[in-house]
C-alpha cells in the first residue's frame, strides 16, 4: 500500500494504491481504503466551490468567478487594514487577499504587493482611487475610506481572470453579504483548514495501517 498528496489547481488531491491485504481479524483493507478516499475526495472538492448565490447578490455578481472569495472578512475593529496584491487565487497569484473586507469609516486600507503574478494595479470602479501598475515586492498603496458604502476595485490587466476586490465601509453596507470564516493563518478560510486537517488525518491513518498489520502478525507468531 502506498499513498501520496498532490496539490493540483489549488485543490488537494489524495491518491493511493493498495494490494488486497487482510489483517488478522479478516477485515479487508481495500474496503477501508476505498471508503476513506471517497470521503476525503468529497471534503477536498468543497474548497474549489464557488461563492453561494446570496454572497453574489450582495455585490451584484461582482465576485462571479473569483476563486478566493468566500465572504466578507470583518476588520471593523482595526484602524489600518492590509490587503495583499498578488495573493494566491484564480489559477495563480491573481487575487487580492482578502477579496472582500468590511471596515469602519475612517479606516485606511493599505494594499501591499507580494511581487508574484506579474505587475498589478488597484483601480476603483468608481474612479475614487487608482494606483500605478507595478510588480515590486513590498510596494504599497493606501486609501482612507471616510464614507459608508461599497467600493469595488480590480487589477486592470487581470480583471478578466477574476482579480477583483471590494471594501465594505460600515455595518449597514452590503448587509446581506455573508461573513467569511477567515483564519488567522495565511488567510485561509475555516473550511479550507478543516478540509486539509481532515485529509491529513485520513492519510496518517492510511500510512499507519502497515504498522498495525505488522504488530498483528507478530502477535499471531
Amino acid at each position: 500500500m502506498s499513498g501520496f498528496i498532490s496539490p493540483i489547481g489549488g485543490n488537494l488531491r489524495i491518491q493511493m494504491t493498495s494490494h488486497t491485504l487482510r489483517s488478522g481479524d479478516g477485515i479487508e483493507r481495500r474496503t477501508f481504503l476505498k471508503g476513506a478516499a471517497g470521503v476525503a475526495g468529497v471534503a477536498v472538492a468543497g474548497t474549489g466551490a464557488t461563492a453561494p448565490v446570496t454572497a453574489q447578490s450582495a455585490f451584484d455578481g461582482w465576485f462571479d468567478g473569483v476563486s478566493n472569495y468566500d465572504g466578507v472578512v470583518d476588520r471593523t475593529d482595526e484602524s489600518e487594514v492590509t490587503i495583499e496584491v498578488g495573493a494566491q487565487g484564480n489559477d495563480g497569484n491573481f487575487a487580492f487577499g482578502p477579496a472582500a473586507v468590511r471596515i469602519a469609516p475612517g479606516t485606511t486600507v493599505v494594499w501591499e504587493w507580494t511581487g508574484k503574478g506579474g505587475s498589478h494595479d488597484v483601480v476603483a470602479e468608481s474612479g475614487a482611487f487608482s494606483s500605478e501598475l507595478v510588480g515590486d515586492t513590498g510596494h504599497t498603496f493606501e486609501y482612507t475610506f471616510e464614507q459608508a458604502g461599497v467600493s469595488k476595485y480590480a487589477c486592470t490587466p487581470h480583471k478578466a481572470m477574476g482579480m477583483k476586490g471590494a471594501v465594505v465601509v460600515g455595518e449597514d453596507a452590503a448587509a446581506d453579504a455573508p461573513a467569511a470564516a477567515a483564519s488567522a493563518s495565511g488567510g485561509r478560510s475555516l473550511t479550507e483548514l478543516l478540509t486539509l486537517g481532515f485529509a491529513g488525518a485520513i492519510v496518517a491513518g492510511l500510512f499507519g495501517l502497515p504498522l498495525a498489520d505488522q504488530r498483528s502478525k507478530r502477535r499471531e507468531a
